[in-house]
């Protein structure tokens, strides 16, 4: 996104999800095992420290100060039973999980690692 944020898609429209995040001082390798789509983007952070928003006005979460301070980093989103989640839509129980993943990295393309369940190839259409 141009004004400094990431859009991180979830499954579920309304409920819990299960989200983890690292911050690491260099690329901790993509866990292609565990989850099922893996994406990578570049991401530019002017001030050295992100946070997460949840939508709808929800909770903030701040995370870890970003190793190297201001500059480029690589974010890799995974995502396991994402498309079982956007079938029931609402739950309070856990259907889908995420990762994400942050390091120092020069601006680069960005690329699908894994594209199994269907999710990433309706994200990635043209609307």
């Amino acid at each position: 996104m141009d004004d400094g944020g990431a859009f991180l898609i979830t499954g579920l429209h309304t409920g819990a999800v299960g989200f983890s995040v690292t911050v690491a001082d260099h690329d901790p390798g993509a866990d292609t095992d565990g989850y099922e789509d893996i994406v990578e983007i570049s991401f530019k952070s002017e001030a050295g420290q992100l946070s997460l928003y949840e939508w709808g006005g929800g909770d903030v979460h701040e995370l870890p100060t970003l190793p190297t301070g201001p500059g480029w980093y690589r974010l890799r989103y995974h995502a396991q039973n994402m498309g079982e989640a956007a079938e029931v839509g609402t739950s309070d129980e856990v259907i889908d999980r995420y990762l994400l993943q942050i390091w120092p990295q020069d601006e680069s393309t960005p690329r699908a690692v894994k594209s199994t369940s269907g999710q990433l190839a309706y994200w990635r259409r043209p609307r």
